[in-house]
């Protein structure tokens, strides 16, 4: 009788591991998945930094042409006329065409920083699962060893 107890006792234990390393093997494969969805998402943050380094660079080149243009004019305007009406025009243009770029560079920038911020939302979200499915392997790893002393 206590044998066929043992033998029930031991096919329990071995039906509750049994549930408990399947469980395991599903939050492993999500983790698994959190991370490859990471990468992917690492890959296209990195796409997407290059084109807006690209398309910063194509800014940078105008805006360096358009301060040119504007040298220019404000040398030719010296040369028409010396006072200070000239002078309020220059700063005028200058100020009208910075104040969009400047917009659009804050914006580029704040749209930059948000990336970042979800891609290290992400990697802090599968960092954490991992931890639990580490915590919970460690607390059934012992969880078993107390077991298997109070049997011995």
């Amino acid at each position: 009788m206590n044998s066929d107890n043992n033998e029930i006792h031991a096919e329990e234990l071995q039906k509750k591991m049994q549930q408990k390393l399947d469980t395991l093997e599903q939050k492993y494969s999500q983790i698994s998945t959190e991370m490859k969805k990471l990468q992917d998402d690492k890959s296209d943050l990195k796409n997407s930094i290059k084109t807006m380094n690209d398309r910063f660079e194509h800014v940078n080149k105008n805006v360096e042409d358009i301060l040119a243009k504007l040298d220019n004019i404000s040398e030719n305007n010296r040369g028409l006329d010396d006072d200070a009406e000239g002078e309020k025009t220059d700063f005028s243009a200058r100020k009208a065409i910075f104040s969009p770029l400047r917009k659009l560079t804050v914006g580029a920038v704040g749209s930059v920083l948000a990336v970042i911020d979800k891609t290290a939302e992400l990697a802090c979200g599968a960092k954490e699962g991992f931890e639990d499915i580490v915590a919970e392997a460690q607390y059934q790893r012992k969880r078993k060893r107390k077991v298997s002393m109070d049997e011995a």
